[in-house]
């Protein structure tokens, strides 16, 4: 038997498991494993939460939750290839094709979930694409990660708007995800890269800066006994620019009038109720095209440069506050952090689950429900740990990716 507890560590982060991307590791970072519960239970909020949850609270993780999760996901692969002592040589050229490997697993695990009657917007696709993308990035330094995603941020909403505005004919793919069942025709083929690249729930070409802030903290040194205060304090700076500069748009250069009087010039809509709506429950992974003040708004999955910047200052908050947490009170931390070592796990299972109650019309997210969603997987993983080493996805994408690795080997 091994036990989860005396796997779980609150210093010095090494080479191994960071979740989606690798195998078992004999110390972890705690913070980061807290980070990433955080992460999927606010996904689960999100998803289930709707009917009993006070709006403000589904708004706070809205969107908020899957950039988390891609941050961490970035910050894992950082990790999974030397940390702030980056491999190099062969053992790099391993990391980019245990990664590649890894991306094609979440590609496929993400189109079999997509046809899952749940109701929600599968990001696995939008993560395999992302992980792919990093494998060239992988050798850059943190100042070089750093600012590439600050231009990323800024440019490719810019670019998104143009292209959707001029360029690319209008579909019926404004949000949305891939599935199986886009493979079948020419058309469907055309929806899906669109939907993943450029206008769907999680369109690429918004995303990539969150992986790169990812990667960023991990060649800075996640490790370092500062990391937490100074992720917390550049990421309060983030959340404020990003928010602040939306608000002031928005509020003081009239912005917010010129949307909502977007919205008036469509016959029985009130335009404030409608800017109020897509504000406190977010968009579909984009913003309209119809003018260009839509770029200013940071409403969740907008996909602005704004939303960009503050939800990723707020992702930035919540790791650094998860590293100083996990040195402090590391014991009553062990249910959250072991929810973290299987977050693939949980995200899938919740999903398969709200699929299964759908069929059985035992569907209702009432206030109990909703509370077994979110407890049931904390006291599971806790007791998986106590006795396994990796999660039943975890283990799975480990062992399918040290087979291929072997294969290639020999």
């Amino acid at each position: 038997m091994s036990s989860g507890l005396k796997r779980i560590n609150t210093g010095e982060a090494v080479d191994g498991d960071e979740s989606l991307v690798a195998g078992a590791a004999s110390r972890r970072l705690m913070g980061v494993d807290v980070a990433r519960a955080v992460a999927v239970l606010g996904m689960i909020v999100v998803h289930t939460g709707a009917l009993v949850v006070n709006p403000t609270v589904t708004w706070a993780f809205s969107g908020r939750s899957a950039i988390l999760f891609a941050v961490l996901a970035g910050l894992s692969l950082g990790l999974l290839s030397g940390g702030s002592r980056v491999h190099t040589g062969v053992r790099l050229r391993m990391d980019r094709r245990n990664i590649a490997m890894r991306g094609c697993l979440l590609l496929i695990l993400g189109l079999l979930l997509a046809v899952v009657p749940s109701s929600v917007m599968v990001i696995l696709v939008t993560y395999a694409v992302l992980f792919w993308i990093a494998l060239p990035a992988l050798s850059w330094t943190w100042r070089r990660l750093a600012t590439v995603a600050a231009v990323w941020a800024v440019a490719a909403p810019v670019v998104s708007f143009v292209v959707r505005a001029s360029v690319l004919p209008e579909t019926n793919t404004i949000g949305g995800v891939a599935s199986p069942f886009d493979l079948f025709s020419v058309d469907g083929w055309v929806a899906a890269v669109r939907m993943t690249f450029i206008d769907g729930t999680y369109p690429v070409l918004s995303w990539v800066p969150f992986v790169l802030m990812g990667l960023a903290i991990a060649r800075w040194g996640v490790g370092r006994r500062t990391a937490g205060w100074t992720m917390s304090a550049v990421g309060i700076v983030l959340a404020m620019v990003g928010y602040g500069a939306s608000w002031i748009a928005m509020n003081i250069f009239g912005l917010r009038r010129v949307l909502i009087a977007e919205f008036d010039a469509i016959p029985d809509l009130s335009g404030s109720e409608m800017y109020e709506f897509f504000t406190q429950n977010g968009f579909f992974g984009t913003v309209p095209t119809s003018h260009w003040a839509w770029l200013f708004t940071a409403a969740p999955h907008s996909g602005t440069p704004f939303e960009i910047i503050g939800s990723g200052g707020v992702a930035l908050v919540v790791v650094g506050l998860a590293l100083l947490l996990a040195r402090s009170i590391p014991v009553l931390l062990i249910p959250l952090a072991s929810l973290g070592r299987m977050p693939l796990t949980v995200y899938a299972g919740h999903i398969v689950v709200l699929g299964v109650l759908y069929l059985t019309d035992l569907l209702t997210l009432s206030t109990w429900q909703f509370t077994l969603f979110l407890v049931v997987p904390v006291v599971a993983a806790t007791l998986w740990f106590r006795f396994f080493d990796q999660g039943p996805l975890e283990k799975l994408l480990s062992f399918t990716t040290n087979k291929f690795a072997q294969r290639l080997v020999t």
